[in-house]
């Protein structure tokens, strides 16, 4: 039979207060444990094994604020997609990119860091990993959560062993491994709004040495925001010329002509393991995915046609000129084209005000998004598609008692597409495709020497990638339409030599420090077209190339305090690969962005407290963030190649905070779970100026409170079964969406989503019936808002899902 192989088999200021505290309480807490243990009962759970160190250890004696997942968990917690997760784990967010950024980027950010855009010249802050593959761009990282082992989630930098951007920490989905038992499931789940998912599993003995494990998944759903015909609802506006491409087949009685936030996908991943001997076992794997996803689920909630922003005050594009405010995009569309070709009737101020607030959304869940371009035949569907596929080979080999050695080699490549547009005419449309392929080589030897006082961890790591970039971007708000094509491509080669420490000089205390050379060499070359707007003299091609090399160290120190108190302290750093600015409108607008460089402190405890009735966990973390990148919009800066916008090394910041995790089982049966975190972000220097940005500025997308529980309660029910209800809640204090405070409507106020499932379980014939229903409530909120009303002329929001029903049978055999 084949082994179940995963590693080795060897043996701060405000928050620092809070830990401390936390700390001074530990002792009365273990105490209590030494006196009351034996009336307690036995916890029903088993020791949770983690490789965060790429050897498998328990959770609880990692120096490292890692949250653990298990498959069981994200069925219970009704997970569709990988982003779900950051619900139920302290200081992380996670969110699909809004129609600017694609509904298959994860924007991921862990303890305030995290980044939001596609494009590669910018490197992610939140390194993801499936199977210990790196996934080097954000883009095509929603990753379905079909058939884990497990989820880690390691915050804090991860700079030494994992290695390339992974400042803010780093997401780990471990596949489940073929045993060769002859065993799987099929599984059928229907839903909200046409939802259905298939998804089956057979783990295959074709020999006592080969075994091969194949999933299989095809689901699918409609979105939740209605996309109207705006012609249908307003015969009395315009011409017939706003209708067009993108319109589409109309419901008369609705005028509803498709969705927004659905899509479908299949997806299929095979892993064949052949063990040629107890000491040596192969896992070759491969994955093939396939996904039509709708544009993010946005709507308008605000327009106007001045130049002024009605909260921050900020002109866009400078100087306001002497015919008035009425001058951004919106305002200069209605007034040329709008008039002209779309037949607009904007002749009074009356009017014109009257044509802008009609663009705006009829309801919470609506837009009038075009999709497309009639007037220069532009295509641009309001579906993406995504197609993802590639493999991997891992050996691990016990070449002695005290010596294990793994090597990892993977190729990976997708290509995908997506659109962006707002409102039911073309001020502003883009077409985004990305197409990207990598290589990637890790070599590790894990030992172990004197008697298990010293294990070491050895390895080198080599990344090739190459990634396309071609768009159309078509705007017409402006005083004439512009058109062009950009053709951008990037490559990157990067490679690292690393290796770490275990000392245990004496009883009960572990000393780590780790090192690690990285060296990155990347190239962008910008290709810009604008022929279709009659400005081919300002065509250009360009190439930027930037080089990185960094030692990257860590030290931590973990000591037993009793059998069941574990306290550690750390020091870690990482670096975020140098970047480019990412959309120069001319060639003067292309300049290189300095690396962004992360050193973080964090101090922490690990506990099994009551007979290992109560696990409790905390950690305190101080980050210091240099040369963060961000937005720039400023007339005169870099000769006015930031007159719209550019990204720049906006300041230095430090990012105070703490999380606590803890799982109580107090009888046979039940478990309640709560985490709480709390991150507080500070500008501490300024290195470029900008409208908007001050000290006081916020960390966008960052809440500085997030908290969330569960409960659920095993009741028996005749032999063998069981009936589960579970509820789970988690909360968000106020999310900042602009770095500008006068921006009041760019905040989503603090709010509280709650799950609640009930599962049926029959042990005896496999057999599993769970209903579900997310966002039990229904509570409204948005997981981005943008504000454009001073450039484009509106203010969109992407609205999250709302309450939502589920019916999952399950069979396994």
């Amino acid at each position: 039979m084949i082994k179940d192989y995963a590693s080795l088999k060897l043996g701060l200021r405000r928050s620092a207060g809070v830990a401390a505290l936390v700390l001074g309480l530990l002792p009365a807490a273990v105490a209590a444990q030494a006196a009351d243990g034996d009336e307690q009962p036995p916890r029903p759970e088993g020791e949770i094994i983690v490789t965060a160190q790429f050897r498998e250890q328990a959770l609880q004696d990692v120096p490292v604020a890692i949250s653990a997942i298990t498959a069981d968990e994200l069925e219970q917690r009704s997970v569709k997609s990988v982003l779900d997760i950051a619900q139920s784990v302290p200081n992380m967010e996670m969110t699909a990119g809004g129609s600017g950024y694609g509904a298959q980027t994860n924007q991921a950010f862990i303890r305030g860091l995290g980044q939001i855009d596609f494009l590669t010249t910018f490197e992610p802050r939140v390194g993801f990993y499936v199977d210990d593959v790196y996934y080097a761009t954000t883009y095509g990282s929603v990753f379905d959560v079909m058939d884990l082992e497990r989820v880690e989630v390691l915050r804090g930098p991860q700079g030494t062993l994992f290695g390339r951007n992974s400042v803010g920490g780093a997401l780990r989905l471990i596949s489940a491994k073929p045993r060769g038992d002859d065993s799987g499931y099929f599984e059928v789940t229907t839903g909200s709004r046409n939802r259905y998912q298939l998804r089956a599993a057979y783990d295959l003995g074709i020999t006592d040495t080969l075994a091969l494990r194949a999933v299989a998944s095809a689901k699918g759903q409609d979105g939740h925001v209605k996309r109207l015909d705006y012609k249908c609802v307003y015969p009395q506006f315009g011409n017939q010329q706003v209708g067009g491409i993108g319109q589409g087949p109309v419901n008369k009685r609705s005028c509803e002509k498709g969705t927004l936030g659905g899509g479908d996908s299949y997806s299929f991943r095979g892993t064949l393991a052949f063990e040629p001997t107890p000491d040596l076992v192969f896992y070759l794997a491969g994955d093939y995915t396939r996904e039509r996803a709708e544009s993010s689920a946005e709507i308008i909630l605000d327009t106007q046609t001045s130049r002024i922003n009605p909260e921050t005050g900020v002109i866009g594009g400078g100087v306001i000129p002497p015919t008035g405010p009425e001058t951004n995009g919106l305002a200069r569309w209605l007034r040329g084209l709008g008039t002209t070709y779309y037949g607009f009737d904007v002749s009074t101020p009356e009017k014109l005000a009257a044509v802008a607030q009609s663009f705006e959304s009829t309801g919470p869940f609506s837009t009038f998004a075009r999709y497309g371009n009639a007037r220069v035949g532009y295509e641009n569907p309001s579906v993406g598609t995504l197609e993802a596929y590639g493999g991997s080979l891992t050996a691990e080999a016990d070449l002695t008692d005290n010596l294990h050695l793994t090597s990892i080699t993977a190729y990976r490549k997708y290509y995908g597409d997506f659109g962006q547009s707002s409102l039911a005419i073309p001020v502003q449309e883009v077409r985004n495709a990305l197409g990207h392929r990598q290589f990637s080589q890790e070599v590790r030897l894990l030992g172990s020497v004197f008697e298990g006082m010293l294990d070491y961890t050895l390895g080198g790591y080599y990344l090739d990638t190459r990634t396309l970039n071609p768009a159309r971007v078509q705007t017409e708000g402006f005083t004439n339409p512009l058109d062009f094509f950009s053709d951008d491509t990037a490559t990157l080669e990067s490679w690292a030599l690393f290796g770490a420490i275990d000392l245990r000089p004496i009883d009960r205390l572990t000393l780590s420090a780790g090192l690690r050379y990285s060296n990155e060499t990347k190239t962008y070359t910008f290709n810009r077209d604008y022929s279709p707007s009659g400005l081919g003299f300002l065509n250009f091609i360009a190439v930027g190339e930037n080089h990185d090399d960094r030692f990257n160290p860590r030290f931590s120190a973990m000591y037993e305090v009793t059998d069941d108190l574990n306290i550690y302290a750390s020091y870690s750093t990482g670096f975020t690969a140098s970047a480019f600015n990412a959309r120069p409108f001319g060639a003067t607008g292309i300049f290189a962005l300095q690396p962004e460089d992360v050193t973080a402190y964090e101090a922490g405890f690990k506990s099994t407290l009551f007979d290992n009735m109560l696990r409790f966990n905390a950690a305190a973390f101080l980050t210091k963030f240099n040369q963060l990148v961000g937005t720039i919009r400023d007339p005169v800066y870099r000769g006015g190649a930031c007159a719209i916008f550019c990204n720049e090394n906006v300041g230095n910041a430090e990012i105070t905070g703490f999380e606590a995790e803890a799982v109580l089982r107090p009888m046979l049966g039940l478990m309640i779970s709560g985490n709480v975190g709390y991150t507080d972000f500070q500008y501490k220097e300024l290195l470029a100026t900008t409208q908007g940005l001050t000290l006081d500025s916020p960390q966008v997308r960052v809440p500085k409170w997030n908290l969330s529980g569960a409960v659920q309660y095993d009741i028996p029910f005749g032999a063998d079964q069981l009936i589960t209800p579970r509820v789970d809640v988690s909360y968000r204090s106020d999310i900042y969406y602009s770095n500008d405070v006068r921006a009041v409507s760019s905040v989503q106020p603090g709010y509280a989503l709650v799950n609640a499932r009930l599962t049926y379980t029959n042990e005896d014939l496999g057999f599993s019936l769970a209903g579900g229903v997310t966002n039990l409530f229904d509570k409204y909120h948005f997981t981005t808002l943008t504000d454009q009303r001073e450039s484009f002329g509106f203010f969109t929001g992407v609205v999250g899902r709302p309450r939502e029903w589920l019916l999952t049978v399950r069979k396994e055999f």
